[in-house]
């Protein structure tokens, strides 16, 4: 039975492509002949939308060129006028200018007379300009349209609007160096006394008699002579053989009626047809434009009915419609011939394609009779191979799901088998209504681990902990290896959170023993982050985030702990992502400030220096603690450009403030451990002080014990960089850390500042007054200057001044201030009269 099922599917392999490619052949021939009469029926009717079609964009175009002309011309009104204004009042100043200059020894009146003799004729604008004189008191001095005026005061003359027009124009001229432009309202000629139009004019100052000599037109007149312009423009203007292009005003009359090389017979033999189409285009066109399509059906005898197509817009200032219209009758001769040759191209296409068909399919039934044949004769020599690889590809394909579905280290399901482990347990627990908990856990200090026994040890340590983990996990559960020395827990089908309280506390029963690595016993501590379905998320990844959030939380503040995932939690990790989002652009957004406290010389109780402290008020999170935006600008980097933001705009304040010379004041400046580090941190600051110009000797670099613990071997260097170039080295919080001793034989410190701890307990406490008095001693001995922070009381002040203390700095004397409230404060004439 199995040899004869062969032979047939040998026979189906060497006749069947032969056989089914004639089949397909002619039924694709059949399709193509099909389609190709189809075509012809469709290409026949597209083709008059087509032509129809593209004569609507070319009116469209038409149109919109016109509109953009109008617009343009509309845009230019006012910049016109003021142009002309302009140039008419420079004409007839120059006119005033040369009769005073040619006549310097005849009387001032006749000059004056001259002038007005050769201004008051003068028209422009088709007779409606003319030029006035006032003088800067506002007498008319001439008026060429009102002759009555001259000779009197028109100061408080107003418009319907209360406006003083020439105290107004005179004003401006005034503030303008001589010559000003003036919008005011006006009665027209012609129209009532209540009426009034805005008109424009140009004033300039006629310096020798103290006058002003001015012109004005109304806008709306130079308006109209810009409409007539564009009409006259438009009505001679060729728009083509089939375009008519029209503009009328919002009731429908005509403004324009361009020369066309082709009437419309059509259209204008039949009147109701055109008002119809006018009232129809009247109620539909919008400033966007529309195209309107009139249905002529009821109005000709031919097969295919003509259509009236219009396109026009509506510009608003002027309340002019453009448009621009054709009947698609103008094309049927050409759409015709048109037709006709594309039909006879579809034939002529058509037989080529059908020739090349057959021809293809006797090479391909030749072909595929061929390759059929020869493939018959292989299938047979791979049977028997196909037959015995097969079973090393189900094995081989086995062994790899395994691999990629497990850790190769530990043997354990990885990431990948979690995640669909736990989207199985999740459907489950959605039916049946239970709970679900994702744990991941992360142990301690395992990095400690491999960098002093080896990565050898470190994989060998994290076998025997997943062997111990995979023992105390039920078979409903599952545990992976989520990464590194990361160990995930999915534990489904619970009834309540108890139930996962029970299952770590077994974990931590294991983990937390010793575990011997080549005879070394290393005692394991883990920190567990927990997330709950379906309180904290409904999706793996959710619960995955949720779960790494607090195992985070659990490492930071609380190492080797449990910590469940809640709302809390959630709205910290928000919120300190929000706070490093903000800080991100707060250099940007100028709200980075800086404020400066002052530091008082004990001698001469006088300002001799100031510390500059960082400031971040935030619109969306108000003022943010310094502690906590520089720990977060420490951790993200942003440290850098933040301190040398701070850095610069404390020397360009305190420079402003107090230039250099003799009793100028210093500036203390903190500096941050990854600044001091940073590569290119000498050659930026140097530079900022280079740029800004300040003394180098009056910037003292604040820095902390922590930031000396990190690499004490390089900090000195780079601050033995920063001495040779006369920076003060200052060494702060002095006397909190165990190492601050031995910084000042290490370090080229310049002065200690005493933490306020000392100082809040000065008069109080017998150690604190003994440590103050020792750090002084020590400060005698190394030659370095001491300041005091936190003096808030005159008993510290006067306790600090009678153990020589340099400088004090605290709330006793001042809060920290902005540059302006420092300067207002201390380097006023006044202060200095009574510092």
């Amino acid at each position: 039975m199995l040899l004869w099922n062969d032979q047939k599917l040998i026979n189906l392999i060497k006749y069947a492509p032969a056989l089914t490619v004639c089949f397909f052949m002619i039924v694709i021939n059949a399709v193509i002949i099909h389609d190709n009469q189809q075509k012809e029926n469709e290409s026949i009717l597209s083709l008059r939308e087509d032509v129809i079609s593209r004569q609507k964009k070319e009116i469209n175009q038409q149109v919109n060129q016109i509109i953009n002309v109008i617009q343009f011309k509309n845009n230019l009104v006012l910049s016109q006028l003021k142009q002309l204004s302009k140039s008419r009042v420079d004409e007839a100043h120059s006119i005033a200018q040369s009769i005073f200059v040619n006549n310097p020894d005849k009387p001032k009146s006749d000059v004056i007379k001259m002038i007005i003799n050769a201004l008051r004729p003068i028209r422009f604008n088709d007779g409606r300009g003319y030029f006035f004189i006032f003088d800067m008191q506002g007498n008319n001095i001439l008026h060429g349209l009102k002759p009555h005026l001259e000779g009197t005061s028109v100061w408080d003359a107003q418009d319907l609007r209360g406006t003083f027009i020439l105290q107004e124009h005179i004003n401006k001229i005034k503030r303008q160096q001589g010559e000003a432009f003036y919008h005011w309202w006006y009665q027209k000629p012609g129209y009532p006394a209540t009426q009034e139009f805005e008109k424009v004019g140009f004033g300039k100052q006629f310096t020798p008699f103290n006058w002003f000599i001015g012109t004005g037109e109304y806008v709306a007149d130079v308006e109209n002579d810009v409409k007539a312009t564009l009409l006259n423009w438009i009505s001679e203007y060729d728009y083509g053989n089939h375009q008519r292009l029209f503009v009328i005003d919002k009731k429908g009359h005509s403004l324009a009626n361009p020369i066309t090389h082709n009437e419309h017979a059509f259209i204008e033999r039949h009147e109701d047809t055109t008002q119809q189409m006018v009232k129809q285009l009247l109620s539909q066109v919008t400033t966007e434009g529309n195209l309107v399509e009139f249905d002529l059906s009821s109005q000709t005898e031919f097969a295919l009915t003509p259509v009236e197509i219009t396109y026009a817009k509506l510009f608003e200032p002027w309340g002019w419609i453009v448009g621009s219209h054709f009947n698609s009758h103008d094309f049927e001769a050409y759409l015709m011939s048109k037709q006709e040759a594309l039909l006879l191209n579809n034939h002529e296409k058509l037989m080529k394609v059908l020739t090349l068909s057959i021809i293809s399919t006797f090479l391909m039934v030749g072909g595929c009779l061929f390759a059929s044949n020869l493939i018959a004769n292989r299938f047979k020599k791979f049977k028997h191979r196909i037959e015995k690889d097969f079973t090393k590809l189900a094995n081989s394909k086995a062994t790899m799901k395994h691999m990629a579905m497990h850790d190769a280290l530990t043997g354990l399901p990885n990431r990948m088998c979690l995640l669909d482990q736990i989207n199985q347990d999740l459907k489950s627990a959605k039916k049946h209504h239970k709970k679900l908990a994702l744990v991941l856990i992360d142990i301690d200090n395992f990095k400690k681990v491999n960098d002093i026994y080896g990565q050898s040890s470190g994989d060998e340590l994290l076998k025997k902990l997943s062997q111990a983990l995979a023992q105390s996990i039920e078979p409903i559960d599952t545990l992976a290896r989520f990464g590194g020395d990361e160990f995930a827990f999915c534990f489904p089908n619970l009834d309540n959170n108890q139930q996962v309280h029970q299952k770590i506390a077994l974990i931590q029963t294991i983990l937390n023993k010793a575990y011997t690595v080549n005879n070394t016993e290393h005692m394991i501590k883990c920190s567990i982050g927990i997330s709950m379905y379906p309180s904290d998320s409904q999706d793996p990844e959710g619960l995955i985030r949720k779960a790494d959030i607090v195992l985070y939380k659990s490492k930071t503040n609380l190492n080797g702990s449990v910590t469940f995932f809640n709302a809390e939690v959630d709205a910290q990790v928000s919120y300190e992502y929000q706070l490093e989002e903000q800080l991100r652009e707060a250099l940007d957004n100028n709200e980075i400030s800086v404020l400066y406290q002052p530091q008082i010389n004990t001698r001469n109780v006088k300002i001799q220096s100031v510390e500059a402290l960082a400031r971040w008020n935030n619109p969306k999170l108000g003022s943010i603690s310094p502690d906590v935006f520089i720990n977060l600008a420490e951790r993200t980097g942003l440290i850098i450009d933040i301190g040398l933001f701070i850095f610069r705009k404390a020397c360009e304040d305190i420079l402003a403030t107090s230039p250099n010379g003799h009793g100028a004041i210093n500036v203390s400046i903190n500096i941050s451990p990854k600044q001091l580090v940073d590569i290119n941190f000498v050659e930026s600051v140097t530079q900022i002080v280079s740029e800004v110009g300040i003394d180098i000797h009056r910037i003292t670099l604040e820095i902390t014990e922590n930031l000396v613990l990190q690499d004490l071997k390089m900090t000195a260097i780079i601050l033995n960089e920063l001495k040779a170039l006369k920076f003060g080295i200052s060494l702060d919080d002095f006397g909190t850390g165990y190492s601050s001793l031995s910084y000042l034989n290490e370090l080229p410190i310049t002065e200690i500042k005493i933490d306020r701890c000392f100082i809040n307990n000065i008069n109080s406490s017998k150690q604190s007054n003994a440590l103050v008095k020792a750090i002084f001693a020590i400060s005698e001995a190394y030659n370095i200057s001491v300041v005091a922070e936190g003096v808030e009381e005159k008993r510290q002040f006067l306790t600090l001044k009678s153990y020589r203390c340099d400088l004090i700095q605290g709330y006793y004397f001042d809060k920290p201030l902005t540059v302006e409230q420092l300067q207002q404060k201390y380097f006023t004439p006044e202060f200095a009269s009574h510092g």
